[in-house]
């Protein structure tokens, strides 16, 4: 993706150079990874001097291989500061054919979204799950929790004392998503296929925080998943996503 994006810059004219450390010396930085022991200290370095850092990682939805979408944001891990200005146009959403789902029960149980490794060593978080469980028993004392760690490389196993909850890290998200009543994250991408299903959440970050300064309604759902799409862009669109994101910054 980086390779597409270099020779899509330097057809749009742009002067640009590879690197594999940072110097500190353009005015934009592109790096794959947000949260890479390496690549997380260069974007906080480029920011903090004032200048902007086009981040990239694996996409929120299509991201599988015959797919391949990559997701970008600007300075922060994600995009949702510049949704306001991102256009409400479905064209970029339509491609991917998925339908709105309305698989909430409002009696149904919650979904509790475990963090991976790699946010647990880069976010310094070390108990964030035990925390928020404790918190929504609390809340829903007779409410059946579902645990769901990172199926790939979930952090180390909990035990949950006193506390009574279940563990599924292998069933599909979105069965384990159908009939549920929230969803519980920090950051995860789960909270956007919670939008898809149908089910509110709750969050601490990600782009999704920006549907949760409105109503959850099947309207602002579409116009958040309208927007969201062009955040995202497999290795073929290149050129639009740097004429995409040179035009955000311009109006930025």
């Amino acid at each position: 993706m980086l390779e597409a994006l270099f020779a899509a810059a330097r057809r749009a004219g742009t002067r640009c150079f590879r690197t594999e450390r940072y110097e500190g010396v353009a005015d934009w930085l592109v790096l794959f990874g947000v949260g890479h022991a390496e690549r997380a200290p260069a974007r906080t370095a480029h920011v903090q001097s004032g200048r902007h850092a086009i981040l990239w990682d694996l996409g929120y939805f299509g991201r599988k291989k015959l797919e391949g979408y990559c997701r970008t944001s600007i300075d922060a891990d994600h995009p949702q500061a510049w949704l306001d200005k991102t256009p409400n146009d479905a064209s970029r959403w339509n491609a991917h054919s998925i339908a709105l789902q309305e698989d909430y029960d409002p009696k149904g149980h919650i979904v509790l979204v475990g963090l991976g490794y790699k946010s647990r060593v880069y976010l310094g978080l070390t108990n964030w799950e035990q925390t928020k469980l404790a918190e929504l028993r609390q809340r829903f004392p007779d409410r059946k929790i579902i645990y769901r760690p990172k199926p790939r490389r979930p952090s180390p196993k909990h035990s949950w004392p006193k506390l009574d909850c279940s563990t599924d890290s292998t069933s599909p998200i979105r069965t384990l998503l159908d009939g549920a009543s929230l969803v519980v994250c920090r950051h995860s991408n789960v909270a956007i296929d919670a939008t898809i299903a149908g089910i509110p959440f709750e969050s601490e970050d990600g782009a999704a925080m920006w549907l949760l300064q409105r109503p959850f309604t099947p309207e602002n759902r579409l116009t958040f998943l309208h927007k969201l799409s062009w955040w995202q862009y497999r290795q073929e669109e290149a050129e639009k996503a740097w004429i995409f994101l040179t035009d955000i910054l311009e109006v930025a």
